[in-house]
């Protein structure tokens, strides 16, 4: 007998730890980066976050922030 499929709860959870995962390796994958300095460059990696919110169909917002959040960690992490 083959193992009952997960509930929809089960399967939110495990996405929801797969993301979190995921932002976690690009948070460490930042810091080898060097900070994005110009207006130009923080404007192009906002729109590419919002555009991955859009695939995933979340919140705009959500992913501007995302985006904001790595700028920051990047120029935390570089010391700018």
């Amino acid at each position: 007998m083959p193992p009952p499929l997960p509930t929809p709860a089960e399967l939110v959870a495990s996405l929801d730890e797969e993301l979190v995962d995921l932002l976690y390796e690009r948070l460490k994958m930042a810091a080898e980066l060097p900070p994005l300095e110009t207006p130009e460059e923080i404007a192009r990696e906002v729109q590419r976050m919002r555009n991955l919110a859009a695939i995933y169909r979340v919140p705009r917002d959500l992913g501007e922030a995302m985006a904001r959040a790595l700028i920051e960690a990047r120029k935390q992490w570089k010391g700018a």
